[in-house]
């Protein structure tokens, strides 16, 4: 497949652009605007927020039913009406309608409720071993495997989380159950709050299981707290950056540059970040390069550009095409037109993926749209265009080399995804 042809192509639908980035981040940080998911709606009010969405959803995406029959888009449709005969909260409302839209299995297209709400201070990701904690706090240790939350086991919180989650694949749907396990109304639905706390079995290193009591926090603490952490998160060099979406450095030693793009946000910054990082790549002669789209899940596709023009035979600034080993590291949380950015990366053969499987599918929906249901307040993201990215996967963009986090790893601060990247370069 052409690069041109798959350029074009993402361009018509993955105009997804910084406007989907936008609801991605909301997501992360459950937004700034406040609801009250307590407020309580009236039959009347819900029906026509139903009914709006409904109407939204037939005119504007290219497939709503694509992963259900006609019969069953149409009988839930009915279920739904009969269901809000009586008030709710606006929670609730939520609730039934994101379970809904989750069933279309387009993970571009979801409702999002935004609130002050209180959250779990709990910040986790998925190792080899399981449910992971990052960092130590409230009675937890980095590196304990998570049990079970509030007496349910960590496979029935998954698959119960995972009703409410417009995902393509597992992985979108186990990166996703990260963030949402925090949340107040998450963790209302499922029964885990005792209290204003949360009972959590954790198993250390040493497989010694013991329970711990974590209350919930203000939303500006649980966020604060998030963001600190990130930076342990990933690779060793990230301590080089020229922003917090984008940045790169040189490791000499190993004969790697390093280009981190948590986002893709196409800025002249941003281009000129990735002009002045491959002058400085072929002024030192480094003979590898890694793009790291771990932490990306989206926005702009046009921010592959600045990269295939370098990494291509093109006539376009043909006097630093960089021709030697391109590396890619990916996870769950490669996402929208960073999913689409690593596909490119492997269709055509230019570099070799390493970690974890795409969160998105490369048959998937994209070109998002934005809209509010007007009683409820709830926040409506919907694909309006359909693309196909890549021939030779179904469900998400696989990696050339598996390897996932582990525990030791977290507790060690060790990128061993970058590591294997070193390993590959020594063997060449």
């Amino acid at each position: 497949m052409k690069i041109e042809s798959i350029l074009n192509k993402s361009r018509i639908s993955a105009g997804i652009g910084i406007l989907f980035f936008l609801i991605i981040l909301s997501w992360y940080i459950w937004g700034q605007k406040e609801v009250n998911p307590a407020v309580m709606l009236k039959p009347d009010e819900m029906q026509e927020d139903f009914q709006f969405l409904i109407d939204r959803i037939l005119a504007r995406h290219p497939d709503p039913a694509r992963n259900m029959t006609k019969e069953v888009w149409d009988k839930r449709i009915d279920e739904i009406k009969n269901e809000l005969d009586s008030e709710k909260s606006a929670a609730d409302f939520y609730f039934i309608l994101q379970e809904f839209i989750a069933e279309m299995e387009d993970a571009h297209t979801g409702l999002v409720m935004l609130d002050d709400r209180k959250r779990l201070p709990l910040l986790l990701d998925w190792t080899e071993e399981g449910w992971t904690v990052l960092e130590s706090g409230y009675g937890v240790e980095k590196g304990d495997l998570i049990v079970s939350l509030g007496g349910m086991e960590v496979e029935e919180i998954v698959k119960d989380l995972g009703g409410f989650i417009s995902a393509e694949n597992p992985y979108w749907k186990k990166f996703r159950a990260n963030f949402l396990i925090r949340d107040e109304y998450y963790l209302k639905k499922l029964s885990l709050i005792k209290h204003n706390h949360v009972v959590v079995t954790v198993e250390n290193i040493q497989g010694k299981r013991r329970k711990v009591r974590i209350p919930l926090v203000k939303k500006d603490v649980a966020d604060s707290q998030m963001t600190n952490a990130e930076d342990s998160w990933y690779s060793w060099y990230k301590r080089y950056n020229d922003s917090n979406t984008f940045g790169w450095s040189l490791d000499h030693e190993n004969n790697i540059g390093y280009y981190y793009l948590h986002a893709c946000i196409d800025t002249r910054e941003y281009r000129k970040s990735v002009s002045n990082f491959f002058k400085e790549v072929k002024r030192d002669g480094i003979g590898n390069i890694v793009i790291d789209l771990r932490q990306n899940a989206g926005g702009n596709s046009a921010v592959i550009d600045a990269f295939i023009n370098r990494i291509q035979p093109s006539n376009i600034n043909n006097y630093s095409n960089f021709t030697r080993n391109t590396f890619v590291l990916i996870s769950n949380n490669t996402f929208s037109s960073a999913n689409m950015f690593a596909s490119v990366i492997q269709e055509n053969n230019i570099g070799i993926l390493i970690g974890e499987p795409t969160g998105n599918s490369p048959f998937a929906f994209g070109e998002v749209i934005s809209g509010v249901l007007s009683n409820s307040q709830i926040n409506l993201s919907l694909s309006t265009k359909e693309y196909i990215l890549s021939k030779t996967y179904k469900d998400a963009i696989y990696p050339d080399y598996l390897v996932q986090k582990t525990r030791e790893s977290i507790i060690s601060n060790k990128d061993i995804q970058l590591e294997k990247v070193i390993e590959l370069i020594k063997e060449k």
